[in-house]
């Protein structure tokens, strides 16, 4: 298989399982709705976004189907708002020397 072919297996973890988390498996976008735990078992109730039909499955089944958690983008950090008044700024009056005209 080539190298660009081959996905990278991304291991599930605990807080991937929790209610209103997300998983994919590339294809499907399933959000999780409730989880189980029983003896070290994890059973998992999922939401498909597309038909809103549920599935119960156990961690290890979404294991062997390939899911992986939905991440957030890392977005870069933003300029605070700009307050009127402060001369200079964006957004702040403009003086002029000609009248307002009503």
């Amino acid at each position: 298989m080539p190298f660009f072919l081959r996905r990278r297996r991304v291991r599930l973890r605990y807080r991937d399982l929790t209610p209103d988390r997300y998983l994919t498996d590339g294809l499907r976008l399933l959000r999780v709705v409730s989880r189980l735990v029983h003896d070290g078992s994890i059973l998992v109730v999922l939401e498909d976004c597309a038909t809103l039909d549920a599935h119960a499955l156990a961690a290890v089944e979404l294991v062997a189907l390939g899911m992986r958690p939905v991440r957030r983008p890392k977005l870069p950090a933003t300029e605070p708002p700009s307050t009127p008044g402060n001369p200079g700024e964006p957004g702040a009056p403009v003086e002029t020397d000609t009248p307002a005209v009503a």
